[in-house]
């Protein structure tokens, strides 16, 4: 229906006022023509716009409640109230609105965007992907081709993700969400070099940003530029106190580089800006969880739970101080707790099992374990804490997953082309990946002691020896899925396939008395170690430096002990199941024991 010329005129003025940045006089403007004609749509719609810029939502949501009432097939008014309802949180009732005003006006690209931000926060992102795709088919979207971009990453197509935020920067160059997510993938795909400087452009725009901060730590870490990494995360907590990826990243690094008067200092100012946050609480006990800290890890803990007493992420590590303590009664109720309140999280029961196995309560724990597996057969830290229950209760179940001689092989790998024998190959292995190890303590979340451990991915790093290396290892790796029998209800054999992928890959350097605490892989499906170089002391008969398989780090009893070990030789290779408990026994000399390792996954 057509307004009256007067109507049209005063919305005009209205329209012009708010395009000018005149609020106010907008407002004035809009409750003018509504004091003459109350059922304005156009005035209403405008006018809950501008409520909805000064902040006072709940008029806002009922004007525009008010103009699609009078104006139903207005996609435009669909689209401002989906705006509305996303500010308070409505997620699916914005999507329904969204919706609409696409189904209204089929080209409407902003509704369509709208519409695919909702589908993602609703977990459905093949739908917000269509939503986007339709977005940026209507016309250069920027923001939707970024959003393209975010959803593919998150499959780990960084590749193709690429491909888009590129797009999204030839509409608008100096787009500061392209540029970061651009920095994000090219850090995914290992190009850090090329991460650094688009991360540096992010910040060209937006210069206290502590994503991007953040994101040029992380890559002047893996490039081992430490003190530059330490300084960029130093500026992240001084933008952001409370930014707790920063906090575990500052305090890893410094770590790892000795600094040990930088202990825990970056918790200590943020308290100093922003009191006891729940959050930093936590993040604080992990890292002296992982220290051994115990008892200090408690007391912040119980001060997080009282700030934040339905946290389960909180409940579920101060479980874990308390089973450090031998409180296993405690801790289990703790873990039952934490596992009721969110039982989609499986670490809730293992936790609760470990306590349940140190509380020598095996029976227990093998029927919560068994119901976590049956749930979720690939979770291999289940699995894994399964075959010590079983053990413990003489289930011959234990060993039909354990045996050595039908998980573990061993491949002597030949030279690649170029190399007379193994040794020299290694030699010069050996050689560039110690270019690596800059670092002075093993990180404080990894197993190893007394030793340091590579950043980042090993393969694709584009070392020619490491690459060489890589080829070799996917040949005896095919091999070793080939020798699997045909089993789809075996934890390991169930998930037989041809194609396979790495999901992380790394290089481990140890030094005199240093070793790999016992310990399983549980992202991975096989785990490995391959030796590049060793010290004499391994050739031994009291087993220094050898990789044993079948003891837990729980410290069991007696049964508790290793299956059998294996000597390390320079150019073998170990495969075996991630879910298998394996360690190394220590040794003395003052030649360090080099290997590279990797886990391998299903695709």
């Amino acid at each position: 229906m057509s307004l009256a010329p007067d109507i049209a005129t005063a919305l005009m003025e209205a329209d012009r006022l708010w395009r000018a940045g005149r609020h106010d006089d907008a407002e004035k403007a809009c409750r003018a023509i509504l004091t003459a004609h109350p059922n304005t749509a156009p005035a209403l719609h405008l006018l809950a716009h501008l409520m909805r810029l000064k902040g006072v939502a709940a008029e806002a949501e009922n004007l525009a409640r008010e103009a699609l009432a009078l104006a139903p097939n207005d996609a435009a008014i669909c689209n401002t109230l989906g705006n509305l309802l996303y500010d308070r949180g409505a997620v699916a009732e914005a999507e329904a609105a969204y919706s609409k005003a696409t189904a209204l006006q089929p080209a409407y690209a902003e509704a369509h965007y709208n519409r695919g931000l909702m589908l993602r926060e609703l977990g459905r992102p093949v739908e917000a992907m269509a939503a986007q795709q339709r977005a940026a088919a209507l016309r250069p979207y920027p923001q939707a081709l970024v959003q393209i971009g975010t959803l593919l990453a998150s499959e780990g197509r960084h590749e193709q993700s690429l491909a888009r935020l590129d797009e999204a920067l030839r509409v608008q160059p100096d787009y500061f969400d392209a540029l970061y997510y651009k920095g994000v993938s090219l850090t995914a795909l290992q190009q850090y070099h090329e991460a650094e400087t688009v991360f540096r452009a992010a910040l060209a725009q937006k210069p206290k940003s502590p994503e991007a901060l953040h994101g040029l730590g992380a890559v002047l870490n893996y490039l081992n530029r430490e003190n530059e990494a330490l300084a960029a995360f130093e500026q992240v907590l001084a933008i952001t106190p409370t930014h707790a990826p920063a906090h575990h990243d500052y305090n890893a690094l410094a770590h790892t580089m000795g600094r040990a008067d930088l202990a825990f200092k970056s918790f200590s100012y943020a308290r100093q800006r922003a009191g006891d946050v729940p959050a930093l609480l936590l993040a604080e006990a992990e890292q002296r969880l992982r220290l051994d800290e115990i008892g200090a890890a408690e007391a912040l803990l119980r001060r997080g739970r009282a700030l934040a007493p339905q946290d389960t992420a909180i409940m579920n590590a101060l479980g874990r101080a308390l089973t450090g303590q031998g409180r296993f009664d405690e801790a289990a109720a703790i873990f039952d707790t934490a596992a009721t309140q969110e039982p989609s999280n499986a670490a809730h029961r293992r936790e609760q099992a470990v306590a349940l196995l140190h509380g020598r309560k095996a029976a227990a724990a093998a029927t919560l374990l068994e119901k976590v597996v049956q749930e979720a057969p690939n979770d291999q830290m289940a699995l894994a804490l399964l075959t010590l229950a079983w053990r413990e209760v003489g289930d011959p179940r234990h060993a039909a997953l354990t045996a050595m001689e039908d998980y573990v092989r061993i491949y002597d790998l030949p030279p690649p082309p170029g190399f007379a024998d193994s040794q020299s190959f290694n030699r010069q292995l050996a050689e560039v990946l110690s270019r690596l190890h800059t670092r002075k303590v093993e990180p404080h979340d990894q197993t190893l002691r007394g030793g340091t451990q590579t950043m980042g991915k090993l393969f694709g790093c584009g070392i020619k020896e490491v690459e060489a290396l890589r080829e070799k290892i996917g040949e005896a790796i095919a091999d070793y899925i080939a020798r699997m029998p045909d089993a789809p209800e075996h934890p390991l054999f169930g998930r037989k396939t041809d194609n396979f992928a790495y999901f992380g890959s790394w290089s481990c350097r140890l030094t005199s008395s240093g070793f790999h605490t016992n310990h399983v892989h549980p992202q991975g499906w096989l785990s490995s170690a391959y030796y590049v170089a060793l010290p004499d002391a391994v050739a031994g008969a009291d087993q220094q430096g050898w990789i044993k398989f079948g003891e837990s780090n729980l410290r069991l009893g007696e049964q508790d002990k290793p299956l059998g070990a294996l000597k390390p030789v320079i150019g073998r290779l170990v495969l075996f199941p991630s879910y298998m408990w394996h360690g190394t026994v220590p040794f003395r000399s003052d030649a360090a024991r080099l290997t590279v390792a990797f886990d391998v996954v299903p695709v």
